[in-house]
């Protein structure tokens, strides 16, 4: 290979979390609930939201087929979390 296409490339490793569940939960306004409530997020997402399918990709399609929705789910997310530092998220692939 000639030097022209020796090129070093960075490497940024990016936390996909959270779950869908907490995105839902977020995009629902129901954070304060769900940390009172104790229950695992998709728990939660089923006996309190009442949504059974949160994992079907057709729910999740439908639940965040506005962008806006979904990007203020995660940027909500962010500021809830306890994200270590030096680890990125999802809110910083928004910028």
């Amino acid at each position: 290979m000639s030097k022209a296409y020796e090129q070093k490339i960075d490497v940024v490793n990016v936390i996909t979390a959270p779950e869908i569940e907490m995105l839902i939960i977020h995009a629902e306004g129901a954070y304060d609930q769900f940390k009172r409530s104790g229950k695992k997020p998709s728990e939660f997402c089923k006996t309190n939201l009442r949504m059974h399918d949160v994992k079907s990709y057709d729910f999740v399609k439908q639940s965040f087929s506005n962008p806006q929705l979904l990007v203020k789910a995660i940027k909500e997310y962010r500021r809830t979390a306890n994200i270590p530092k030096g680890e990125y998220s999802l809110s910083d692939l928004l910028r």
